[in-house]
């Protein structure tokens, strides 16, 4: 595994979108996991996660941790040896449950971080030579980091040179803030559909969107008030209803 991944897989990216728009416990492919946001805190040193295999069939799996970061308005996963996953590797027997505990060694107690659990499924030979695909799933953990509050957001619109506009939360509290589609129309005047995934700004950090030249805009007038100037002028919004 490369030192820093990077946004690390498509497939990750699209599992934990639909892990996080679940309810409690997630099913995704023949796995089902609960919960599906890890905690450590000075009150819970370790977290246990449940993993469920929904087929007849036993399946492998393997569990660690990466570091969680973001920079320039993405994402970033790195190797790490903070976290303690135990088991790391297990099988589940069809229709049965898994538990997996995670700890933090003693030099990364004390330190608020975040990071993502992956829990993956080890590709088995598939019959006839076809091809398996292995279930990867992508799971948050905060360690001595609390939930944020929405107002802890500052967002900001800007358009670039290729006409495209950028839509930026800059998350300014002590907080993770899980960013709710109907929370950031409110505070943006865009329409980002009920079904969109904008994910979770870490404190001190930013996520960053690109919603294209023509945005949908529900409140052109509370869009306008979150323009920053680019350059030497101020960008032109374009109009809504």
């Amino acid at each position: 595994m490369p030192k820093r991944v990077s946004a690390y897989l498509a497939g990750l990216a699209l599992c934990s979108a639909l892990l996080a728009a679940l309810p409690m416990p997630a099913t995704a492919g023949t796995l089902q996991v609960d919960p599906i946001r890890l905690e450590i805190d000075a009150r819970r040193r370790t977290a246990t996660l449940r993993v469920r295999n929904q087929e007849a069939a036993p399946v492998t799996i393997r569990a660690y941790a990466l570091t969680w970061t973001q920079a320039n308005g993405e994402d970033r996963y790195e190797e790490t040896q903070a976290v303690i996953v135990s088991p790391p590797i297990f099988t589940i027997p069809g229709g049965a449950n898994q538990l997996v505990r995670i700890g933090l060694r003693p030099q990364a107690a004390g330190a608020p971080a975040a990071y993502r659990l992956m829990v993956e499924e080890v590709p088995q030979a598939a019959p006839n030579g076809g091809i398996q695909v292995a279930l990867r799933l992508n799971i948050p953990l905060f360690a001595q980091i609390a939930p944020g509050s929405a107002t802890d957001l500052a967002w900001s619109a800007s358009r670039g040179a290729d006409g495209r506009w950028t839509i930026e939360a800059a998350n300014r509290g002590r907080g993770h803030v899980r960013i709710e589609p109907a929370a950031a129309e409110a505070a943006t005047g865009v329409r980002f559909g009920t079904d969109s995934h904008l994910g979770t700004v870490l404190p001190g950090s930013l996520r960053r969107w690109t919603i294209g030249a023509e945005p949908d805009l529900a409140d052109s007038v509370r869009f306008a008030s979150i323009r920053r100037t680019a350059g030497a002028g101020a960008s032109q919004a374009p109009r809504g209803d």
